[in-house]
């Protein structure tokens, strides 16, 4: 894989891993931390998320397909961008006090090259795009582990990525 180092691996704990997409996927996913040409990192929302809460973009892995294979098609889906991979992040495993989920997360950072940012798979009802810098990704990050309680699982699960790449990039 070009530009893509050995990822760092995780392991997070979450109260419960019984929603989804743990509980649905079986192949994991591609998270995708994209640095646009402006050094900001590109978030989203969709319409049905708590508070437009703002998360990286990811997508599924489908059986059969390589991780690369589904970064790069998620990465079309989602934003139109080409994007050259800076690195493989981190592999991202959940947890919860008694059971260790087979989904996996990897995660990650992208630098864009060219495109316009669009969504050309409108079956992801993406309602708003936003760019954030280093620094303000903590923020993020607390908005989703304070969503109302009956996501709040799902929250600590889409913050730990933007945690994670904080970190990696020397803002947390």
């Amino acid at each position: 894989m070009s530009g893509a180092g050995q990822p760092k691996e995780i392991e997070a704990e979450l109260p419960s891993i019984d929603f989804p997409p743990l509980s649905e996927r079986k192949y994991g996913e591609v998270c995708m931390a994209i640095r646009r040409k402006n050094g900001r990192f590109l978030l989203h929302t969709k319409r049905n998320y708590p508070d437009a809460v703002m998360r990286l973009p990811s997508g599924g892995i489908k059986r059969h397909e390589s991780v690369e294979g589904a970064l790069l098609r998620e990465v079309w889906e989602e934003t139109n961008l080409d994007v050259e991979i800076e690195s493989c992040v981190a592999v991202i495993s959940y947890r919860d006090r008694t059971t260790r989920s087979a989904f996996k997360t990897h995660l990650f950072l992208l630098r864009e090259t060219a495109g316009e940012l669009r969504n050309n798979d409108p079956k992801e009802h993406i309602s708003e795009w936003r760019e954030a810098a280093l620094d303000e990704l903590p923020a993020y990050a607390g908005s989703l582990l304070a969503v109302r309680e009956d996501w709040s699982n799902w929250g600590r699960f889409r913050a730990t990525a933007i945690e994670v790449l904080a970190s990696y990039c020397g803002g947390a």
